[in-house]
């Protein structure tokens, strides 16, 4: 596959070892995760609730104890169905193979595309479970040797992956129509990452991938469940979360300019509609919470 220009640009964990882990509670900034790509593969466990993750153009809904399993290169993006979802993510890159041993001419299978991996897995998988389940403690504990014990359980998830025949054969020479429009659809939401703090219209975000602005609305709401401008103002509103909580110096006023709103009732109407809560109760809230 070869990647559109946009990704999310983020080193992972450290040259060594390229891997990221994530503990997700209701009180994380990005609770629910906007829609993004990246060039990583990721993994998601889920510990308490339930959350529904959209890749491309599939959904999934992953309760306690389920897998999530994302391809590098995916639109992704998840919402907690329940109030009180835990989930914890792992992102690694393919890197993190290249001086070991193993077969890569059979990894490379995987990294090039020509097999793809599920994407769910509940417990009826116990051996992809218990795998997944090791990893991920080693990464929360991150006890002498922790690295290890990561790399040799993610060679046995693809070794499991093939034993059970849990992938799907690509066929390169098939593009789905949709799967086209997702490609231009990563041009909007690279627009939408570095321009919200800008005015952006409809026009603007339809012209960037190339469709209408007719056939662009109805292909970005089917993919997200929003408009295009419901999904801006709520990724505006993410980007305050994060603000809020990590530049104490900066007034709410002026947060609010710098994600876009250029007003400050609407921007705090907008922050309820999607968190339930007054920017001023989220920082008190988050605070007593972590106790920071």
């Amino acid at each position: 596959m070869k990647h559109d220009s946009y990704n999310e640009q983020r080193e992972r964990g450290n040259f060594s070892f390229p891997v990221e882990y994530h503990y997700v509670t209701n009180h994380h900034p990005r609770y629910n995760m906007p829609y993004h790509w990246h060039i990583q593969y990721e993994i998601i466990r889920v510990l308490e609730g339930k959350i529904v993750i959209s890749i491309d153009e599939n959904e999934y809904t992953a309760s306690a104890g389920d897998i999530i399993f994302i391809t590098d290169g995916c639109v992704h993006g998840g919402k907690a169905f329940l109030e009180n979802t835990i989930y914890e993510c792992m992102v690694f890159d393919k890197k993190l193979f290249e001086t070991n041993v193993g077969n890569k001419n059979i990894l490379q299978k995987f990294f090039e595309h020509h097999l793809i991996i599920n994407s769910y897995f509940n417990n009826e998988y116990t051996d992809i479970h218990r795998t997944i389940w090791t990893i991920f403690d080693a990464l929360k504990t991150k006890s002498s040797g922790y690295e290890f014990i990561v790399l040799g359980c993610l060679f046995n998830f693809f070794g499991l992956v093939l034993k059970h025949n849990l992938y799907t054969k690509s066929f390169t020479n098939f593009i789905s129509s949709n799967q086209k429009n997702i490609h231009k659809l990563k041009k909007a939401f690279h627009l939408i990452e570095t321009s919200y703090s800008q005015p952006l219209t409809l026009e603007d975000l339809a012209n960037t991938s190339g469709l209408s602005p007719k056939y662009f609305c109805r292909f970005f709401q089917s993919m997200t469940n929003k408009t295009p401008i419901a999904y801006l103002n709520y990724y505006r509103i993410e980007c305050a979360c994060s603000k809020l909580i990590s530049d104490k110096d900066q007034s709410i006023t002026d947060i609010a300019y710098s994600c876009g709103f250029n007003d400050l009732s609407y921007f705090i109407k907008t922050f309820r509609k999607y968190k339930n809560t007054t920017p001023n109760k989220y920082i008190k809230s988050y605070f007593e919470l972590t106790n920071k």
